[in-house]
């Protein structure tokens, strides 16, 4: 029987000479490569690098080949090659693997190596495997010592191998390649195709070599091979340039431009097609093929457009435009058929369309009918195995037939290519009825297939359906105009919109332009692009109404829930904040002076720094007094004013109406709380909590809305790092409380970073309460204003010091705080270009990725004591303890004595690579021996966990059961996505070869004596590091909440810190030493970090308070949380917003915070508030002084106007003042204007 032609996907590594069949120009640089295990376990960059460029076919034996190489590293080399092939087992299962011999054989030109695991994995063989296979697989059986989850019997191999590889046909099938997370072009893609081609062979089966045992029975080589037709420079299809665009050309600013409009070029699976590129090598439906291709041929226009580089790109687009027609038409009208027979009660339609597909020629002109014939019992079905489950189906298929409305549902629903589980959510009524947006009729769904995407929000296990998937099943090709819906139809047009909004969402907006929205539908990778005109969204207001919330006058868009859960969050918010309470009769002090001494010396402090202490300590019983004075508060502060302190002494209370429950985002901070906060109290995750009160989806990690909460366990909820809430999730804990709960208060830090998902609810309440900004066209009152900020507290004064002067860290961090600096703000960054010892900073440079390395170990060495390949010393400094020969976990607290961290994950300085490094460098002995020794247990997971490793972890989970060896009793906890852990044990199958099926875990944060166990396949596998990754280093968004003692943070320039409250983040987790490693040679590429327009949280388009949100040309931020001039110049304050707007009305042109070197050429400098350049070039600068009746202020500003002075300025000359003190006068900055047009003209 003929397979009708499937479509393959191979999965290869990255690879620097771009799959040429060679080993790596760079060994060492190419890290991306080690994401796959196999790679991982035996890359040798050292041997590697001795081999640089050399080619495979050239290598003198096979054992000399890159591990690479056995992965389709080199699918696109031109000469033939040697293989080998080891048996896995042969050493370890003598009896029925002993007599296979290593293996050598020859790869042709131009070939990859397939491999189906997921469809070899015994897990899978009844639900996955065998329905797409026609003939009955034979049993398989293994040995009670074998524990692996492969098929073991070689003839069940070979059936399955052959059915796998039997429908790729030359010619017609298209093989796809592409590189999974780790490459050097994109932080967060997941699946990146590198190339898509034909493929012109299939490999005939390859068995191992037995001359030791005739007869024996030999299993297969797994590996097929795979000809192709791909050549480079758009030739045999399309291998995308992105080496050619990576190139170093000896420009840094033309490299940094090449880079960006690589980024251009990505091609990825639509969301529920992932799984189509995994387990190495898979079938990839035609569906798929068609969005691959689509977004190819877009990327082929790309790369004509940016002219970098070279081939015959014309012929490479016909060639995709003659796949896409192809694959268009395999596709056929009805991809979805088997996925709804299914939901309808078919358990093996999937197989049964399969089968007929290949056998039944009239299936693919109409493939119900064909269908019907078979149900119906007109036709006998493809395959005995099918009359079983057809007899079963009968009568439910009678009913289904006789009602032409389910006809009709059926036929609609089967031309959208859904899984299973998807076309069980719209097939079935009652699982339809339980979405978000309540009941959604069949006649619905039939007339307008886009309220698929539209109202699918997908499960655990199964993706949302997208737009671009229905809209290939409404449209079609419309290359041919057979559709009978327009390409400007309303229903059409109305979801693409909502898929952008969600997409928003994701990204943090919660709302966008009408401009922005029409761009992004622009560039949706479908068939017929998406035009929306310029005045389409308000002629559709009524249309979009119910899923999109239109303002016309505005011009922007929000969808419908959105609005709502707004709307929610801002009455409940705005009622609490105006309720005000009883004063609560409590002394303060006492309380905050207990909290200092439970993890400070009070008394030492007021020695050395009495007068800070005092005004610290008042300034915090004033916090306190105003923080219970409300239902709803907020205490903000910066890093080291003692925002714990103030909930330490709140926990200490005894008359707030009975103990405090204090919530956290993340686990780590949930640890750092509760270390902060008087023992006993009670201390969990905004999750944990949710989860307790049913307003959490522990499946999808997501938080429910719920109504009429009866949350009464406590009267006051502290929120700590409220800047990491969504919206959502803050709403989520509004809606679980009963009218008992007094007290909310919110504490958290602004200038840290906004949340991961849609909006910046803490800034925009801040900002609202505040009063900071006062908007002209409001209509709240001065009175309203007055009164909101009741509910507002600032912590500012800076308690945290060091040998009694003021924290290095803490000077940089207020660069890039968004406040008005202090009057010598710039003086650290003096400090630091001098080469000055600072007290708990020190920035150190480097070149390379090597040298990297070398300055890495060397601050480990010098501010750890750590040698490298010490072993013994790196486990005490985590509290892991030698009893004999054996090392055990026995202070886990100290798994957070020490971070590294970088803000992404992939490249040499990204958190992936330097995990393996610190633990190739102080575990590599033990790596081995788990890699290569049977004795010991088998690593864990992608990331080769091994006992004792240092671990996070990144999923909540409710219930987990633990045993606690002080009372000899199993508990059960709530572990949070962010709790840092050991490894503590993994031998729980001595006696069992392949052994370590568990890996149990010591927590940070938890009992000392308690640990948790984890199967091995929560360790991760094709899909990613699962649960569990490992800790030595974190992305800066992951240690958001935690702090350490020492921190030492890899900023590179050529993976950018993308917001200055990254930078803001990363330098303020650090308790004692902050260590910057930066690459290059000097601080520009962070200082440009301080300008408004590199904020994050300012970029955001927001409305909960008050709408913001981009659209003018050029313009970046959104229009709130900051002050504007009338030049649309962001600046830090009220007052210099009055400076400058009036200095444009008098027709000067100041330059805000321009920075002024030094004229001795040191290199350092300051940023005056404004400069004014003369016509002779020469500057005249104004500074406004806001706090000049601080001591510490005053004493600033002499030091910065001795620096001044130094440089030539004269006071009232070249260089003016305003002051703040007594309030800001409109007749002083009148004044100094006139003098300042005076100097200019003098000057």
């Amino acid at each position: 029987m003929a397979e009708r032609a499937r479509h393959l996907s191979i999965r290869v590594p990255w690879h620097d000479g771009a799959w040429n069949g060679t080993v790596c120009h760079d060994p060492e640089a190419n890290c991306h490569c080690i994401e796959y295990e196999n790679i991982a376990r035996a890359k040798d960059v050292a041997v590697e690098i001795a081999r640089r460029d050399q080619p495979f076919a050239e290598l003198a034996r096979p054992s000399d080949l890159p591990p690479c190489a056995n992965e389709s590293g080199g699918f696109l080399s031109p000469k033939e090659w040697t293989t080998r092939h080891r048996h896995p087992y042969r050493n370890w299962l003598e009896e029925t693997h002993g007599h296979l011999e290593e293996t050598a054989r020859q790869v042709e030109p131009y070939t990859a190596l397939a491999v189906p695991f997921r469809w070899l994995d015994r897990e899978n063989l009844e639900e996955f495997t065998q329905p797409q296979i026609t003939e009955p697989l034979p049993e398989d059986t293994w040995p009670d010592v074998y524990t692996y989850k492969w098929v073991f019997q070689p003839h069940v191999q070979r059936a399955i191998l052959d059915g796998f590889f039997a429908p790729i046909v030359p010619d017609e099938s298209l093989v796809f390649f592409y590189t999974k997370s780790r490459q050097p072009i994109f932080e967060d893609v997941h699946r990146l195709i590198v190339g898509i081609g034909a493929v012109t062979s299939v490999g005939r089966e390859h068995p191992y070599r037995n001359t030791k045992r005739p007869g024996a029975p030999v299993p297969p080589i797994w590996e097929r091979d795979v000809g192709h037709s791909l050549r480079s420079g758009g030739h045999g299809g399309l291998l995308v340039p992105y080496h050619e665009y990576l190139e170093p050309t000896g420009d840094p600013t033309e490299d940094r431009r090449r880079r960006e409009l690589c980024k251009e070029l990505r091609i990825s699976p639509e969301d529920g097609q992932a799984i189509q590129f995994s387990y190495r090598s898979e079938h990839v439906s035609d569906d798929a093929a068609v969005s691959v291709i689509t977004q190819a041929i877009r990327v082929v226009h790309l790369i004509r457009e940016h002219g970098i580089a070279k081939g015959d790109w014309a012929n490479c687009e016909h060639w995709l435009d003659d796949r896409l027609a192809r694959a268009w038409t395999l596709r056929g009208e009805h991809p979805g058929i088997g996925a709804v027979l299914h939901a309808a009660g078919l358990p093996l339609a999937s197989s049964l369309v399969h089968t007929l597909d290949s056998t039944d020629p009239s299936f693919r002109l109409a493939p119900w009918r064909a269908i019907r014939r078979v149900l119906d019992g007109s036709v006998k079905p493809p395959h005995p195995r099918f009359r079983r489950e057809i007899d079963a189906f009968a009568r439910e298929w009678v009913q289904i037939s006789n009602n032409p409305k389910k006809i009709q549902l059926a036929e609609a629903l089967s031309r959208v290519a859904l899984d299973n589980e998807q076309a069980a959510r719209w097939w079935d009524t009652a699982k339809r009825e339980k979405t978000d947006h309540g009941p959604i009729r069949d006649e619905h769904l039939i007339a307008n297939p886009y309220l698929l995407s539209e109202y699918d929000v997908g499960t655990a296990l199964s993706d949302p359906i997208t737009f671009t998937t229905v809209d290939r099943a409404v449209l079609g090709d419309t290359t041919g105009a057979d559709s009978e819906v327009s390409v400007a139809d309303v229903n059409r047009l109305r979801a693409a919109v909502v898929a952008i909004l969600r997409k928003a969402e994701q990204d943090g907006d919660t709302l966008l332009g009408f401009d922005e929205i029409r761009e992004a539908t622009e560039t949706l990778p479908v068939s017929a692009p998406v035009n929306i005109g310029p005045d389409w969204m308000p002629a559709h207001a009524e249309d979009l109404a119910g899923l999109v919330n239109v303002h016309s006058v505005e011009k922007w868009a929000q969808l419908t829930r959105r609005a709502q859960y707004a709307e929610q969050l801002r009455r409940k918010l705005s009622a609490r904040a105006h309720k005000q309470l009883s004063p609560v009769d409590e002394e303060w002090l006492p309380l905050l002076e207990d909290s200092i001494r439970a993890k400070s010396d009070l008394d030492a402090m007021r020695e050395t720094q009495s007068d800070r202490v005092e005004r610290a300590l008042q300034e915090q019983v004033d916090a306190l007094n105003r923080i219970v004075s409300r239902k709803l508060t907020v205490l903000v502060g910066r890093a080291g004013t003692g925002k714990t302190t103030v909930l330490g002494a709140l926990s200490r209370s005894t008359k707030v109406g009975g103990p405090v429950l204090f919530l956290a985002p993340t686990g780590k901070a949930r640890v750092r709380l509760s270390r902060n906060v008087s023992e006993g109290s009670s201390v969990q995750t905004v999750a944990q909590f949710l989860l307790s009160q049913g307003a959490y989806n522990i499946a999808t990690q997501q938080p429910i809305i719920v109504n009429n909460g009866t949350y009464d366990g406590h009267r006051t909820v502290v929120i700590d790092e409220s800047s990491m809430l969504t919206e959502e999730t803050l709403l989520a804990v509004l809606s679980t409380f009963s009218p008992n709960v007094d007290r909310l208060i919110l504490v958290g830090d602004t200038a840290q970073l906004p949340p991961i998902g849609a909006g910046r609810p803490f800034s925009d309440l801040v900002a609202h309460l505040s009063g900071e900004i006062v908007f002209e066209d409001t209509e709240d009152s001065i009175e309203n204003v007055s009164h909101r900020r009741g509910a507002h507290t600032q912590l500012s004064v800076e308690v945290r010091n060091h040998q009694g002067e003021d924290s290095a860290t803490l000077r940089f961090a207020r660069l890039f705080s968004g406040d008005p600096l202090p009057a010598n703000a710039e003086a650290v960054i003096g400090d630091i270009i001098s080469g000055s010892i600072l007290n708990d900073l020190e920035v150190r440079y480097w070149s390379t990725e090597r040298e990297l390395r070398t300055v890495l170990g060397l601050v480990l060495h010098e501010k750890l004591g750590l040698v490298q390949g010490d072993t013994a010393e790196f486990n005490k400094l985590f509290g892991i303890s030698q009893d004999g020969t054996y090392w055990k976990v026995t202070d886990p607290e100290l798994a957070e004595s020490w971070q590294i961290l970088s803000p992404v994950r992939g490249d040499l300085w990204g958190v992936g690579e330097l995990n393996r490094w610190v633990q190739s460098t102080w575990r590599g002995k033990e790596l081995d021996a788990c890699r290569t020794n049977r004795q010991w247990t088998d690593p864990f997971g992608p990331n080769e966990i091994i006992r004792l490793d240092k671990v996070i972890l990144t999923r909540n989970i409710k219930n987990k059961s633990g045993y606690d060896f002080d009372t000899r009793q199993w508990v059960e906890e709530y572990l949070a996505n962010g709790d840092i852990g050991l490894c503590s044990n993994d031998s729980r199958e001595k006696r069992t070869a392949g052994k370590g099926t568990v890996m149990d875990i010591k927590f940070s944060g938890r009992p000392a004596n308690t640990q948790f166990g984890f199967w091995r396949s929560e360790f991760g596998g094709e899909s990613g590091s699962g649960n569990f990754d490992l800790a030595y280093a974190l992305t800066i968004h992951k240690a958001q909440g935690s702090d350490f003692d020492t921190v030492i943070v890899v900023l590179p320039r050529q993976t950018r810190v993308n917001s200055r409250e990254l930078l803001y983040t990363a330098l303020t987790r650090s308790r004692e030493r902050l260590v910057l490693l930066v690459e290059g040679s000097d601080l520009s590429s962070l200082l440009d970090l301080k300008n408004v327009v590199a904020s994050d949280t300012i970029r955001r388009n927001s409305n909960l308070f008050r709408t913001s949100v981009r659209g003018e040309e050029g313009q970046t931020w959104a229009q709130h949380l900051i002050h504007r001039a009338s030049d649309g110049t962001p600046v830090r304050s009220k007052s210099e917003l009055k400076i400058l707007d009036d200095c444009l009305a008098a027709g000067l042109r100041p330059l805000y915070e321009q920075r002024l070197y030094s004229s001795s050429g040191d290199g350092t400098f300051k940023l005056p508030d404004f400069t004014f350049v003369t016509d002779a070039g020469d500057a005249v600068i104004w500074e406004h002084l806001g706090m000049l009746d601080m001591e510490v202020y005053a004493r600033d500003w002499e030091r910065k106007l001795q620096w001044y002075l130094a440089n030539g300025f004269r006071e009232e000359e070249t260089l003016f003042t305003t002051s703040e003190v007594g309030g800001l006068q409109s007749s002083d900055v009148a004044m100094t204007i006139q003098k300042v047009e005076a100097a200019i003209e003098a000057n």
